[in-house]
């Protein structure tokens, strides 16, 4: 059993104690979220901050070896996680507007996806594929039941295939805002964004990568949440499939559950947000970097070049390396992925370079605050009535990110909880964090419990892992 392990380059140096406060940590923010959809709510911000503390406490104790702390403690919060879930994602509104059938197919998610807490050796993988399945007819069912939502991002990307398909560069294209000229919510696009006869001066917001993944949603099935759909299944999956070992990859399957199960996941995909996406190619950089070893360099650049904010991860990679020339594969992974990222995004910049730089980037920057975002500085504006500085995120993050090098584990679940750490911070006192953006926190978090090596008696197996990188 050793030959089929020699690709891997992990020791079993992950403690339960950790991952139980990464494991509090996807249940408290999904809760959060759940309380106003992830906009701003006094009890939510509460929630969000004790999701802090569960992340902060999973780093600090990261080299904390414990023996009260058994491996049937994280099972029992996966488990009760999942009953929990259940509940509040059977009780949103997306759901109640389903199919009898639809509906059964949600109860059936976590149903089969207990049933991996049994020894189902060689059938174990088959069940993830089941689950996923059974949850993608589900997502199916909530986006014909809400063909037509009337929200701008999911407009964007479905005019934007529609350009592309003709020939027309993305960029230049010009929308109609749903909201009209003088609709409630155009103030929120930041000064000229808007014209005034309520068309978008920027058709999309997004690097070229995010409209190409969801171009073939809208070939196959005129929307593009199917890509989304596909993407949110994808990743539950290969975080059932990222352990080497059936015994091992019992954890990975339930948590992959529980991020199906994510409270708000349906009115995620019901806005078309991009960040299911994002968790797809995060997914393909966890499962590289735990059985792939030589695909991790182009995984991380189809991942850097989703969304902007993918960058935060950067300073992080080297959590995902060892040995006296991780330097050296630090140079060569991060080469890699530059010139995937250059070769997908140089096409769109040079057919226009002046709509390229102003969507992508300096939009990012112009956005108006946010007084619904569930955000530390709108609880101050709430309590001051001024608007607190908007760039405090930044360095925030650079301190989450000096604090995780310093005492995180040098290995994938490291690396995931450092990114779900910094990304965190970064949305709480930033301008403008929704639900779409903690549910990408939560997606990394629970790979931070799929990619665990935990000790021997975790996984109720007895296989030896190599204790040196391949």
């Amino acid at each position: 059993m050793v030959d089929e392990l020699t690709f891997s380059p992990w020791n079993r140096n992950d403690k339960v104690v950790s991952m139980l406060g990464m494991a509090l940590f996807v249940l408290s923010i999904g809760y959060a979220i759940d309380l106003n959809n992830g906009f701003y709510r006094r009890q939510a911000l509460l929630w969000l901050t004790v999701s802090l503390a569960c992340a902060i406490s999973a780093l600090m104790l990261s080299a904390f070896e414990t023996k009260r702390l058994s491996s049937r403690s994280l099972v029992v919060v996966l488990v009760t996680g999942i009953a929990i879930e259940t509940v509040l994602l059977l009780e949103s509104s997306e759901v109640q507007h389903l199919a009898r059938a639809a509906f059964v197919a949600i109860v059936a998610v976590p149903i089969l996806g207990l049933l991996q807490l049994l020894d189902l050796e060689r059938f174990r993988i088959p069940l993830v594929v089941v689950v996923a399945a059974t949850f993608f007819y589900a997502g199916q069912s909530v986006i014909n039941s809400f063909p037509n939502p009337r929200d701008d991002v999911r407009s964007w990307q479905q005019a934007t295939s529609a350009a592309l398909l003709a020939g027309k560069n993305p960029y230049q294209v010009r929308i109609f805002s749903p909201w009209g000229p003088h609709g409630p919510n155009t103030s929120f696009y930041g000064a000229g964004i808007v014209d005034q006869n309520g068309y978008l001066t920027c058709a999309l917001p997004y690097p070229p990568l995010s409209l190409l993944m969801v171009v073939p949603a809208y070939v196959m099935g005129n929307d593009i949440r199917y890509a989304q759909l596909l993407a949110m299944v994808l990743s539950a999956a290969l975080m059932g499939m990222a352990a080497p070992t059936s015994g091992d990859r019992r954890i990975g399957a339930l948590v992959g559950v529980v991020f199906l199960l994510t409270p708000r996941v349906f009115f995620t995909l019901w806005e078309g947000w991009t960040e299911p996406l994002m968790m797809l190619n995060f997914s393909l950089v966890m499962f590289c970097a735990r059985r792939w070893w030589k695909g991790l360099p182009w995984a991380l650049g189809l991942f850097l070049a989703t969304k902007q904010y993918s960058v935060l991860a950067l300073p992080l990679l080297p959590l995902l390396l060892h040995g006296p020339e991780r330097w050296k594969q630090l140079r060569a992974i991060v080469t890699k992925a530059g010139i995937l990222v250059a070769v997908i995004n140089l096409p769109f910049l040079l057919w226009h370079v002046h709509q390229f730089i102003r969507a992508v980037i300096l939009l990012r920057v112009m956005p108006p605050f946010r007084a619904d975002a569930l955000s530390y500085l709108v609880w101050i504006y709430s309590l001051t009535g001024r608007i607190p500085p908007t760039w405090v995120g930044v360095p925030v993050a650079a301190a989450a990110a000096a604090l995780v090098l310093w005492k995180g584990t040098r290995s994938p679940a490291g690396f995931a909880a450092g990114v779900t750490l910094v990304t965190t911070l970064f949305f709480a006192f930033g301008k403008q964090a929704f639900c779409n953006y903690y549910y990408f926190t939560i997606g990394t978090a629970c790979w931070s419990l799929a990619a665990a090596n935990l000790p021997l008696s975790f996984a109720w197996s007895h296989t030896v892992i190599p204790s040196s990188p391949a």
